[in-house]
């Protein structure tokens, strides 16, 4: 049975080179590519891969809101990020928001196909340089510090990707082109966040992202 799959980098080189290498297997195949978000949404709509290879650092939004945003629409979806970025903090970010395998652009072609093998299976992934004792660690006390006790924690899904695209300095009209909304809908929800969270303006919404460690790569 063959495994599709869509590549979503900003690098068109890289991107192609990896579909060279993908295609060559005898049971995978690259059905579409994108090197952003709006066209990483439609591709994916389009084609249905069973495995999404995601780029964490794209252009004007990062690969951790578009696996948030693929998840909200359909939550089966299998996602591997593929990222120069190891580091525990991005790496439990990732995992955090639902994407199941965790690729380093640093290792062999081979361990990248068995960790595309192994999301299509939906069992989680993590490439070899990445200690899962480390970052089971650091996840604990991440979600310690983080917990219920979080300010976010009141926050809508959409209020949350509204706050992440704020934060990350998306004006409102380039987040309503994003969210499919209006730029009315997301100052309402802009003032609910700023409500919910005692903040004033956009610039302490960056101060409290910066201060949960949350500010986008």
């Amino acid at each position: 049975m063959q495994t599709t799959i869509a590549l979503v980098d900003d690098h068109r080189l890289f991107r192609e080179g990896l579909r060279v290498l993908i295609d060559a297997q005898p049971h995978m195949k690259v059905v579409g590519e994108a090197a952003n978000a709006q066209d990483a949404y439609r591709v994916i709509d389009e084609t249905s891969p069973d495995v999404v290879v995601l780029d964490l650092m794209l252009p004007g939004v990062n690969g951790i809101f578009v696996a948030r945003e693929l998840l909200r629409k359909d939550p089966k979806r299998r996602l591997m990020a593929l990222s120069m970025l190891r580091d525990e903090e991005h790496v439990a970010q990732a995992l955090d928001v639902g994407i199941l395998g965790f690729a380093s652009k640093e290792q062999s072609v081979e361990e990248l196909m068995l960790g595309i093998h192994a999301v299509a299976q939906r069992q989680q992934y993590l490439a070899p340089s990445i200690s899962r004792f480390v970052l089971e660690d650091y996840r604990r006390l991440r979600r310690r510090e983080l917990g219920s006790a979080s300010p976010l924690a009141s926050l809508t899904q959409r209020e949350r990707e509204i706050f992440d695209l704020t934060v990350g300095g998306m004006a409102t009209a380039e987040i309503a082109r994003q969210l499919y909304i209006s730029k009315r809908t997301v100052e309402t929800h802009r003032a609910r966040i700023l409500r919910k969270l005692g903040a004033h303006s956009a610039s302490d919404l960056v101060r409290l992202a910066a201060r949960l460690g949350l500010l986008p790569p």
